[in-house]
């Protein structure tokens, strides 16, 4: 049986920030939605894990960019760890 390799997990101060600037991004409120209770601590927890374990780390910088400059919301892109949450999130009402 082969040894399965793992890709080490990112920098966790990185990706936190990634996570949030990816929900400023898809036009997420990630206090309200805790606020909320639409996400707790351990989704919290789970979507900043999810993040660094990507491997699309360059891309999500280059399209967080363009978002931003752009100053408009977008959904997540397809291989984002976290669209499906973002999705969701970004379907619940203000």
């Amino acid at each position: 049986m082969m040894p399965q390799t793992r890709t080490p997990l990112g920098d966790v101060s990185e990706h936190l920030t990634l996570v949030r600037r990816m929900a400023r991004a898809t036009g997420v409120d990630l206090a309200a939605a805790m606020h909320d209770g639409d996400i707790d601590n351990q989704d919290w927890t789970q979507m900043v894990t999810n993040c660094r374990g990507c491997t699309c780390v360059d891309g999500c910088r280059a399209t967080l960019e363009a978002l931003e400059i752009s100053d408009e919301t977008s959904p997540a892109p397809d291989y984002c760890e976290n669209r499906v949450t973002f999705d969701f999130l970004a379907r619940q009402p203000a």
